[in-house]
């Protein structure tokens, strides 16, 4: 199910885009005219949200990238911008992804008859990079651009990991910050309209 995911995730994603547009503005149509104004609002700080969070995934990917291929360079391991650029993208995928993205650098390892001393440093080198993700960049850099408190943004991914499992955990930020831009929109409008 989590393979289905990963490998359908792109998939929808590049249709969603294509069509988003058209589909929103056929969406703000059937918005009545008293909550236009809200509904425009809402849609232009919903983009921006989502804006901000696929940057600040991007800058994650290429930070942890750039950390195991740093690693990887330093011991003199072979393939090490290819292993490296690969980890990243997966690094997208929480929890699955760096797993799966560490499998190739250790059955090159393996292949190359690397001793177990050669192994362990490739493990430290994965382990490192997630390390500083998952202590650093989610909780202070994705979180500043995303605009959640760094608790905020561990909560949302563990609450989506229990109820969507892998699913849960990519989608969990975002939908989160959606739905704090939606309230404090509504809050807004409705204040504003006793006012």
């Amino acid at each position: 199910q989590s393979l289905t995911v990963l490998f359908l995730a792109p998939f929808l994603t590049y249709f969603m885009l294509l069509d988003g547009r058209d589909f929103v503005r056929k969406l703000l149509t059937l918005v009545p005219n008293n909550f236009f104004e809200l509904a425009l609002n809402l849609n232009h700080q919903i983009g921006f949200q989502m804006g901000g969070f696929i940057r600040a995934r991007i800058l994650e990917s290429v930070i942890v990238s750039t950390l195991i291929w740093i690693g990887l360079l330093i011991v003199g391991f072979p393939y090490a911008l290819s292993l490296s650029l690969f980890a990243g993208i997966l690094n997208i995928v929480p929890y699955l992804g760096p797993i799966i993205g560490l499998a190739p650098a250790l059955i090159i390892g393996f292949a190359n008859g690397g001793g177990s001393a050669e192994l362990t440093w490739i493990l430290i080198i994965y382990l490192g990079a997630q390390l500083v993700d998952t202590v650093l960049i989610v909780p202070f850099v994705v979180a500043k651009i995303v605009d959640l408190h760094p608790v905020t943004v561990v909560l949302a991914v563990i609450v989506g990991s229990q109820i969507m499992g892998v699913l849960g955990m990519i989608i969990s930020i975002p939908l989160f910050s959606v739905l704090k831009v939606s309230m404090i929109a509504i809050y807004k409008h409705l204040t504003d309209f006793r006012a």
